[in-house]
């Protein structure tokens, strides 16, 4: 299908995005700190000056500390557009980077891989490839060079060839230098860049573009740090093929960023490619000169619609089309009348039965009776089947397509269908609304994963063009609750008694994961062992719900504190579960980039406790009820006592998901607050 919705393609938002038409207009195009009107990656030698001496010092510059292992000195990139022999036109992608090593963890710069696509003449072509590594010995410089000899050759798939080089003679203190060009028909897949690295500085880096009228592409800005310079101008140019000579206005437009750190790494973000300083683009429309020719779908209607008419996609799960898998259906469900029955039956059985081969082609490759005599499919495939199977006994079921959390972030305003890497089925039943993924063998029926909760997806239903759904992390809803009894045994001079903690469904289905991997619960047993210490004796452990993938695990077991409850003074904390012995957001830097929550927290925790016979409490915490950041959040730490017991009632709930990097300090102290509560202790005095 990729192929078939080429020309449908459009760019999707991230966090930090900005979208600009690159076929601008004779006025557009920002200038933004406007330094130079001639920016051209075939003109500016300065970037890359000859190299001497003085160049194997380590620059001085802000973004570079001692962590630092190597810097990008400089990295330029350029895509032009050329005539070829097919009377059309294919594009020119130029690369050259140059990068000081500071010490052998910088070495795996030092390995390059160079994807070309297509087969036979529609190949795309490496050129004027050039490598060089440089060392300083003795004061004198020593060039070792490759050439394209030097290329290795690996087969990747039957349209996907990967040259690969490694710098030779590389050695710490080294400078390394290559460049290449490949020319490509398909223009439809330019390349975008990277301007910062995840693991390097980097002092300088450019991009150059520039199209013909012929195109209009869009481009997704992604990132948070400013360019230096953007610019942009025009020229008439001819661009000649085999047969014709094209004259055409050509749109210029040069990016720039300087100074730009490594990427840092933060804690409780979905995914951090999201936040890297880089540009993408996205075809948008072709024309001939004289009429457009192509384009993408103008808006979501318009590609709802014709995904459902597409015959990888929804034609093939249309009841008609489908109705060679009428008879798997009455196989799974015999007589069975009720509706909702009927399709927990058709779930388990794609679910149970099936292997997922994970891609990101939210097409199917084969036919769906073909997946179905197999048992195997792709997630598209096996939830395409799903969608199916519900159809053949009229169940209102559709596919509907996203983008995960580790893909990146969905395209709310432009139907970018070749950024969307996902499809589950929403199921509508007895005015319920239920998303299933049965790809997924951990998810029970109406559960789909965390992954999937990402923004906007698209419904693909056949008799509605408008029906877009939200699937935020914080439309989850999943609470853990926690309950603990202890009484006194006068004989014993000890406390025991039970713990239960209903666990919220995601974590659940972790626990199920990590109780299968280590077969079974003892591991398990160990660690909360482990985590009471030698003085506390913890029994019985039961986990309810263990093989019912739809419900949440209760987990049980029996305690008992047979040391300490004959001191004149006793002290004793009453939070057992204290999920927060560490504060989770506990750096001190400042953050950078926005915190992402997995999802809501909601926890409650119930304790009651015997008082021991012969003590009075002493000393009680306060109760203490403070909300977070108005309506994002709150704690209630709520303990009282009375003549037999001490009773505590605290819940801990994150109502959002998303926060901006301001935020990170209010959550650190909020937690240390939580933490500081959680470790007060009741104090016991013997009577006298």
């Amino acid at each position: 299908m990729c192929q078939k919705l080429l020309l449908r393609i459009l760019c999707f938002c991230l966090a930090a995005f900005i979208y600009i038409p690159i076929a601008f207009c004779q006025n557009a195009g920002a200038t933004a700190n406007k330094k130079d009107s001639s920016l051209n990656v075939q003109t500016r030698e300065n970037i890359f000056p000859a190299i001497t001496p003085e160049n194997f010092a380590t620059p001085v510059n802000k973004v570079i500390d001692s962590n630092a292992n190597a810097v990008v000195l400089a990295n330029v990139g350029s895509v032009e557009f050329i005539g070829n022999k097919f009377d059309y036109l294919s594009f020119v992608y130029r690369k050259k980077t140059r990068i000081k090593i500071l010490n052998k963890k910088a070495f795996d710069l030092a390995t390059i891989k160079i994807s070309l696509h297509g087969k036979d003449e529609d190949q795309d072509l490496l050129t004027d490839f050039h490598a060089s590594t440089y060392n300083l010995a003795d004061g004198r410089i020593k060039e070792t060079t490759l050439s394209d000899k030097d290329l290795l050759d690996t087969r990747v798939s039957k349209s996907h060839d990967e040259k690969s080089f490694t710098m030779p003679d590389l050695k710490e203190g080294s400078i390394i230098e290559y460049t290449y060009t490949i020319t490509s028909i398909n223009f439809v897949d330019i390349p975008g860049w990277h301007f910062q690295y995840i693991n390097y500085p980097v002092l300088f880096s450019e991009f150059n573009l520039a199209v013909p009228d012929l195109f209009r592409y869009l481009m997704i800005r992604y990132g948070i740090d400013s360019f230096a310079t953007t610019n942009s101008l025009d020229s008439y140019e001819h661009l000649h093929t085999a047969h014709y000579n094209i004259g055409t206005n050509v749109h210029h437009h040069t990016w720039i960023m300087e100074d730009l750190p490594q990427f840092k790494f933060e804690d409780y973000i979905n995914n951090a490619y999201n936040y890297l300083d880089r540009i993408e683009f996205t075809l948008a429309q072709i024309s001939n000169g004289r009429q457009v020719v192509g384009t993408m779908s103008k808006d979501w209607k318009t590609a709802r619609k014709d995904l459902s008419r597409d015959a990888d996609f929804g034609h093939a799960i249309l009841k008609e089309n489908a109705d060679n898998l009428h008879k798997t259906v009455k196989k799974i469900i015999g007589d069975n009348s009720d509706a909702l029955s009927a399709a927990r039956q058709i779930y388990y059985y794609v679910r149970n039965n099936f292997k997922c081969t994970p891609n990101d082609d939210i097409s199917i490759q084969k036919d769906l009776y073909d997946v179905n005599k197999t048992h195997k499919g792709s997630v598209a495939e096996l939830n395409l089947l799903l969608t199916a199977l519900f159809r053949q006994i009229d169940l209102n079921a559709d596919p509907v397509i996203l983008t995960t959390q580790s893909f990146g972030h969905f395209p709310e305003t432009y139907p970018v269908l070749g950024n969307i890497n996902y499809v589950i089925c929403r199921l509508v039943i007895y005015k319920d609304t239920l998303y299933l993924d049965a790809s997924d063998p951990t998810m029970g029926f109406g559960k789909i994963p965390l992954e999937c909760y990402n923004g906007l997806a698209e419904v693909i239903d056949p008799n509605n063009y408008n029906d877009s759904v939200f699937l935020y992390p914080s439309q989850i809803k999943d609470p853990g609750i926690t309950s603990v009894v202890l009484v006194y045994n006068d004989s014993t001079k000890s406390e025991s008694g039970s713990f239960e903690s209903l666990l919220g469904y995601y974590e659940s289905a972790d626990l199920r994961k990590s109780v299968a991997e280590n077969n079974g619960k003892d591991k398990l047993l160990k660690e909360i062992k482990k985590d009471y210490g030698p003085d506390v004796s913890i029994n019985n452990l039961q986990l309810d719900s263990l093989n019912q993938p739809d419900q949440p695990i209760k987990t049980k077991f029996d305690i008992d504190y047979k040391n300490g409850f004959d001191d004149d003074v006793i002290y004793f904390s009453p939070v057992l579960d204290n999920d927060y012995r560490k504060n989770p957001f506990n750096s001190t830097d400042k953050r950078i980039y926005p915190v992402e929550l997995t999802y809501p927290i909601d926890e409650t925790y119930d304790f009651t406790m015997d008082i021991p016979n012969g003590y009075t409490v002493d000393e009680l915490p306060k109760s203490v009820h403070v909300d977070f950041n108005g309506t994002d959040g709150s704690f209630l730490y709520q303990i009282t006592k009375d003549e037999y017991t001490v009773q505590l009632h605290m819940v801990i709930q994150i109502h959002q998901t998303f926060f901006p990097p301001e935020a990170y300090s209010s959550l650190r102290d909020f937690f240390n607050m939580i933490i500081k509560k959680e470790n007060e202790q009741v104090v016991f005095k013997k009577k006298k």
